[in-house]
């Protein structure tokens, strides 16, 4: 689920939460800037800042302000090496700023307002705010004279057609690992596609009218994981010879060569299929849908590392 969907939900339904931000991050720190999570006043938690005795430390600081009633938008540094005031218990080296902002029902229209805005999002020692600023920053005097601006259109956008089984634990993966995801069907009441609440937007769309149902940039992912062989080569003979990053389509190695074979006799050149990422993902000699979502957010994630 989307973190601000999900705090949306939490506060509408009377819950108090801290905001845990990881607001800067240097060395082997864990958990890299931009790293959320919610630490609500009926125990739920969501998200990570890194995991380890670190998180588990700033989660019971949350849930102490919680149960004291302490309203603090607060920042924690947290050095991971023995012999420092601020060591977070860990030896991994490098250091962490943990930014604590606390929400509750009087932020509703602020939390509706981000989740219908493309500004960007500044934490800070006087709480969260839209900002029309178009760059993210960093501001660090003290723990308590702090401020942290991202920008979310910045996101690298994931479009993935097909709202099946794998594309929901892919959904998942790549909006932990900070992509914008939109997900895309041309069928109605699929159930994997209305329950997917990871993703920035979704709808059901006509396959033959592409070009006009979707934006794509050069610097967007496209996924083909639809139900029908059929439907994957009629997206394919539409996007190939875009200029988005990346191209992939899911399926076996059979499917694939028929696929290909298929689009060669309709037109298209070996150079054309050079474009396509096929069988999408790592090979990890994946199993279950889960599996295969890591193979291919992997596959993702090393392209967009290069």
């Amino acid at each position: 689920m989307n973190i601000w969907k999900k705090i949306q939900a939490l506060i509408e339904t009377g819950c108090a939460l801290y905001v845990l931000t990881v607001i800067e991050s240097t060395g082997s720190a864990p958990g890299r800037k931009g790293f959320k999570m919610l630490v609500a006043n009926n125990s739920q938690l969501f998200g990570s800042i890194g995991g380890g005795v670190m998180e588990y430390k700033m989660v019971e600081k949350a849930k102490a302000l919680l149960n004291d009633g302490i309203i603090e938008q607060q920042s924690i540094v947290q050095i991971h090496q023995g012999g420092s005031q601020a060591s977070s218990g860990m030896i991994c080296s490098g250091s962490q700023v943990i930014g604590f902002n606390y929400l509750c029902c009087d932020d509703l229209p602020m939390i509706n307002r981000i989740l219908n805005s493309s500004q960007s999002i500044e934490f800070s020692n006087n709480g969260i705010c839209l900002k029309a600023v178009s760059n993210d920053s960093i501001y660090f005097k003290s723990p308590k004279e702090w401020s942290y601006t991202e920008n979310s259109v910045k996101k690298p956008r994931a479009h993935i057609f097909g709202a099946g089984h794998v594309s929901m634990p892919t959904s998942q993966l790549l909006t932990q690992v900070g992509f914008a995801v939109f997900l895309y069907d041309n069928r109605k009441d699929i159930n994997t596609f209305d329950n997917n609440d990871f993703v920035c937007e979704k709808r059901v769309i006509d396959y033959k009218k592409v070009s006009e149902e979707v934006v794509i940039d050069s610097t967007d992912y496209v996924l083909l994981m639809t139900h029908k062989f059929t439907e994957d080569k009629l997206l394919l003979s539409q996007l190939l010879g875009k200029n988005q990053h990346y191209l992939g389509v899911l399926g076996s190695e059979n499917k694939i060569r028929v696929m290909f074979e298929a689009l060669k006799e309709s037109g298209f050149s070996q150079e054309d299929l050079t474009q396509i990422h096929a069988p999408i993902g790592l090979k990890i000699s994946s199993q279950t849908t889960t599996e295969i979502a890591v193979s291919v957010v992997a596959e993702m994630i090393k392209i967009k590392n290069s």
